[in-house]
């Protein structure tokens, strides 16, 4: 990725067909800087609250709404996929930008303030956070019902990541439309890139990465050793408890006096 420019493509090929939905992710690494401070600092809710600081309130003193540190560095690049058949002109990749979210994230956890007219006003008071370009009740122009705290975007990057390399998901495969009715077809791609989100700051690394869903969920290689260690470490001590109450028995009466 080009750190000091605005917008970019990347070119690449799949080899074979996709035969499952395909998830365009994309990935920010390396935030070791500052993440475990950045952690710590997050509110959902209208009003500031003390972990909110040092991005609870302007210079006017007007609270910041979505407040907090994560909410301050959301990320906003944005991307668009492109199919290049071999004997045709290219075709746009339609993703579905909503439905990305967790059901519980998006219905229960984040709620937008109650309100009998707009969303503007139901926000009115508060102020945007610092590194933002819009307002939180304009997060999505194209679809008034996706904005304010239930933005999909927004909801995502809310959701702290357990380690500091760590990936969030950007948009869904529609596959209702040809010739992605069976997944992503073999050939050639592109990704532009409009750059928004800077990470030189911090000494990050973004990627972007497109990958195939099942039904046991997303590609990922650390639940699978995770797993296995511990599936491992459990068999053990469980044949190491089985010796010993063979040995000993149940009350002690086979351990020597």
């Amino acid at each position: 990725f080009c750190l000091n420019c605005s917008q970019g493509s990347i070119f690449y090929c799949i080899t074979e067909n996709s035969r499952t939905d395909g998830l365009f992710i994309s990935i920010l690494f390396s935030w070791h800087d500052w993440s475990s401070q950045h952690m710590h600092f997050y509110s959902d809710s209208h009003s500031p609250s003390s972990y909110c600081e040092p991005f609870a309130h302007d210079e006017h003193g007007e609270p910041i709404a979505p407040c907090g540190a994560i909410a301050n560095s959301m990320f906003n690049d944005s991307f668009t996929l492109t199919y290049h058949p071999p004997d045709g002109a290219e075709v746009p990749v339609p993703l579905y930008r909503r439905g990305i979210t967790w059901y519980t994230d998006k219905n229960v956890k984040f709620r937008n303030p109650p309100t009998n007219t707009t969303l503007q006003l139901a926000f009115q008071g508060t102020a945007q956070p610092l590194f933002w370009q819009q307002p939180v009740y304009e997060l999505d122009p194209a679809d008034p019902s996706n904005n304010g705290f239930i933005n999909d975007d927004l909801i995502v990057w809310m959701r702290e990541a357990a380690f500091p390399n760590f990936k969030k998901l950007y948009g869904i495969l529609i596959r209702a439309e040809t010739p992605f009715s069976e997944g992503l077809p073999a050939g050639n791609y592109s990704v532009n890139i409009i750059y928004n989100f800077p990470v030189q700051y911090f000494q990050g690394r973004k990627e972007v990465v497109l990958s195939t869903v099942s039904w046991f969920g997303g590609q990922n290689h650390f639940l699978p050793i995770a797993y296995l260690v511990t599936g491992g470490l459990i068999f053990i001590a469980a044949i190491v408890l089985t010796v010993v109450y063979v040995k000993v028995g149940r009350d002690g009466k086979n351990m020597e006096e």
